[in-house]
């Protein structure tokens, strides 16, 4: 792979996904070092399905499990995509790593409490139950609803790289590898 052009235009990605996807927890370490070796090249956003990970739809009067986890996560993302990452991370931690309902409140409340603990200045818990319920928070989900209907976007995790109003899109597990393949075919389509 030929190195990329730091002069390029930055490439907006947006990663679809949800709390209780099971291969966004698998791809998080080639997710983490993919969005922080290329920190300046990307404008990455959080796009939150509140479909549950096996169903696209669930039963009619039953909330989706992860409809608390995807409003805590919009909530933090108020503060900054970096609080945002941290969080959703803890919360996938949670869930398929140690079995914790992340649909309950003080789950969701502890999770905050230790990611503001060990990254000072990086997720103000006071900020964090102010936004929880609020109109933005509300917005904010309701925004990517829309999106994930309008992009026909019917799995967890998908990503799109997209520069210039023209842009890719993948399914599934990524390596590293393949994140920055993909980086790269989007810078190229310049």
């Amino acid at each position: 792979m030929k190195p990329i052009d730091l002069n390029r235009t930055i490439v907006n990605i947006v990663y679809y996904t949800q709390p209780l996807c099971p291969v966004s927890w698998r791809m998080q370490q080639h997710w983490h070092e993919f969005t922080t070796k290329f920190s300046e090249l990307i404008n990455v956003r959080f796009c939150l399905a509140t479909f549950d990970a096996t169903s696209r739809n669930p039963r009619p009067g039953h909330e989706p499990s992860n409809i608390k986890a995807c409003q805590a996560v919009k909530a933090v993302s108020l503060q900054s995509q970096r609080a945002a990452d941290l969080y959703l991370n803890a919360l996938r931690k949670a869930a398929l790593h140690e079995g914790q309902d992340i649909s309950l409140p003080h789950v969701l409340v502890d999770l905050a409490r230790e990611i503001s603990r060990e990254n000072r200045g990086i997720l103000d818990l006071q900020k964090f139950g102010t936004d929880f319920d609020s109109s933005a928070t509300r917005r904010a989900l309701q925004n990517d609803a829309l999106k994930i209907r309008t992009n026909k976007i019917d799995s967890c995790p998908t990503i799109t790289f997209t520069v210039n109003g023209g842009g890719i899109k993948a399914t599934g597990f990524l390596s590293f590898q393949q994140l920055a393949a993909m980086l790269k075919k989007a810078l190229t389509r310049i």
